[in-house]
């Protein structure tokens, strides 16, 4: 996405990836992203809602950080839709639990369009179904898991 925009910010958890995206980027902490003093064009949070402690929090910050009108949220998560965060090497539920009903990848998708995204305020331009490679572990090499991208607009109140 970098060659659409005049300026990238990321932020990232990750050491080495962080190390990567400086050489590249602009790169911002996890926690100063919303305080820059200036609103984006876009934000792209890319399968970070199950692994987020306050994931509602963070889509209300993204809200107040996107520009007025015309700012906009990609969001990929992967259904179905299991949170868990990795504090201090275990993992464990999420501080914030967002509630997402229905078994099937569309049944999700709807709710998380209709409930999740409508209650911290945004209404959902565009879906997709992708898939995603996830990080194996000792039984496969990796995992093909269902994404779901959101393009999503901020609905001024």
């Amino acid at each position: 996405m970098g060659a659409h925009f005049r300026e990238v910010y990321t932020t990232e958890v990750s050491p080495p990836m962080k190390w990567h995206l400086q050489r590249k980027y602009k790169l911002l902490g996890i926690d100063e992203w919303q305080h820059t003093g200036f609103q984006y064009d876009l934000i792209s949070c890319l399968n970070l809602l199950d692994r987020c402690d306050d994931p509602l929090d963070l889509l209300r910050g993204i809200h107040r950080s996107l520009v007025p009108g015309t700012g906009r949220l990609i969001l990929a998560a992967v259904l179905p839709f299991q949170p868990w965060v990795e504090i201090g090497g275990k993992w464990q539920r999420p501080r914030e639990h967002i509630k997402v009903t229905g078994k099937k990848w569309e049944e999700q998708v709807t709710n998380l369009s209709n409930e999740v995204f409508r209650e911290v305020g945004f209404e959902v331009e565009a879906v997709t179904r992708l898939p995603y490679l996830c990080e194996g572990d000792m039984y496969k090499d990796y995992y093909v898991l269902d994404d779901a991208v959101f393009v999503l607009k901020p609905v001024e109140e």
